[in-house]
């Protein structure tokens, strides 16, 4: 019976899988689209960004200032964004930096309306974090502040070049004025404990360890002249 339960279980979780993965396939491309071109797309955190890091999590890195930055040259999908994260704490202060050494994060989105979200104006993330050759974006964790100005880590996590993966849900504001666009962003990636103890860190050395990206991001669009950000223009996803 036990091991009729578990095989039930597991051919269960399976079509569960199959389910979401045949939905995802049939949804409808959208592209990020502007009112004029090129076009700089600016996303700012709206409350702090977090790393959840392995079961529990182990690991909480938040950090209180994030952007996300792309230019468009016409109607885009997925969309390259670079990445910034600072100010960032582990565990109710101590403190921890994000590094991103170059890689950036290429978002593809749905068309609204096509995944079996209600809401017309709403539609789903994926997402493919990219690094140059030999990088990956890395999380240090220091004991204290003392720690952290001699570069003395205690945790480190490397995200390495992985995906596309399921990664949230964005929203056309088109209440604003100029309409922007809310993205809800809740991504799991697959990071490595590069250093430090299972008791501290929530893994051996160099074990893998589930790294779940959440946080808020208002996207809006800028005129780009010659190089120069100008005037707020509506965009949305469609």
């Amino acid at each position: 019976m036990t091991r009729l339960l578990k095989a039930l279980g597991i051919a269960m979780s399976a079509m569960a899988m199959f389910a979401v993965m045949a939905s995802a396939a049939h949804a409808e491309t959208g592209t990020l689209t502007a009112t004029e071109y090129p076009a700089f797309i600016t996303g700012e955190q709206a409350g702090p960004v977090v790393f959840d890091i392995g079961a529990g999590p182990a690991r909480i890195v938040e950090c209180a200032v994030s952007r996300m930055d792309s230019t468009i040259t016409g109607p885009t999908d997925p969309v390259t964004f670079k990445p910034s994260y600072t100010a960032c704490t582990s565990n109710g202060g101590i403190p921890a930096t994000v590094t991103v050494n170059n890689c950036d994060y290429g978002f593809g989105v749905s068309k609204p309306n096509t995944t079996g979200i209600e809401s017309p104006n709403t539609g789903r993330l994926h997402a493919s974090l990219n690094c140059p050759a030999g990088q990956q974006l890395e999380i240090h964790v220091y004991e204290n502040a003392a720690r952290h100005m001699e570069n003395v880590t205690t945790c480190r996590y490397d995200i390495g070049v992985q995906g596309p993966l399921l990664a949230g849900i964005y929203h056309n504001v088109v209440a604003a004025a100029p309409p922007d666009i809310m993205a809800t962003v809740n991504a799991t990636f697959n990071g490595f404990n590069t250093q430090g103890p299972i008791a501290i860190c929530g893994a051996m050395a160099f074990q893998n360890i589930p790294i779940t990206l959440t946080g808020n991001y208002t996207l809006r669009g800028f005129k780009d002249n010659a190089g120069v950000e100008e005037g707020q223009i509506p965009i949305d996803i469609g």
